[in-house]
């Protein structure tokens, strides 16, 4: 239990929960049609959750593993400055407006693949995390620039007009929703 001080019970259970679902579409591979977000509007009426499943599902190693260890690290920190519920909300809420901005972008750009990941989210916990303590250092950088690098990386993706442009979109609205929770938090926190 030790592991669950140093690391929050909340961000945990997020993080274990993509872990179960990963390894669910890995071994099922019919189930990705059903946790995956279409792009397709008529597909996303006849399965609307996949608006929410989207943001707990992979299909790549590397996309699960980058996600959680940042996870991990901001959302137990976050969890530590907040708590449990807050992540999950921030989670919820980055996952949620990413899931709504990358289905008119992909429209946009012709991407008709089944989308996958938690980034928008992540991200989104990031961002907040980064405004509530933008001085922190986490893995030798401050939290700011890790918020910082992350935008300029989504806005250079999308201006070089990658095939991932719809992705970047989800994330840089993922995190500016985790900005602005962060601010009303903050401002809440010094209401007080």
């Amino acid at each position: 239990m030790k592991i669950l001080k140093r690391f929050g019970k909340g961000t945990i259970g997020i993080v274990v929960i993509n872990i179960v679902v990963y390894i669910l579409i890995s071994l099922i591979p019919d189930l990705a049609e059903n946790m995956l977000l279409s792009t397709e509007v008529n597909v996303i009426i006849q399965k609307p959750w996949t608006l929410v499943t989207v943001f707990f599902s992979h299909e790549i190693l590397i996309h699960i593993v980058l996600n959680m260890l940042l996870l991990l690290i901001f959302g137990s920190e976050l969890e530590k400055t907040t708590n449990k519920r807050t992540v999950f909300a921030i989670y919820i809420l980055a996952g949620l407006s990413g899931s709504f901005v990358i289905i008119p972008v992909s429209n946009l750009i012709g991407n008709t693949m089944l989308i996958a990941g938690a980034s928008a989210s992540v991200f989104g916990i990031v961002a907040a995390y980064g405004v509530l303590r933008p001085d922190q250092l986490i893995l030798r950088s401050k939290a700011k620039w890790w918020v910082i690098s992350l935008i300029l990386l989504n806005v250079v993706t999308i201006f070089i007009g990658s095939q991932t442009s719809d992705s970047s979109a989800a994330h840089l609205i993922g995190i500016f929703v985790g900005l602005a929770i962060g601010y009303l938090l903050k401002r809440n926190d010094q209401s007080k």
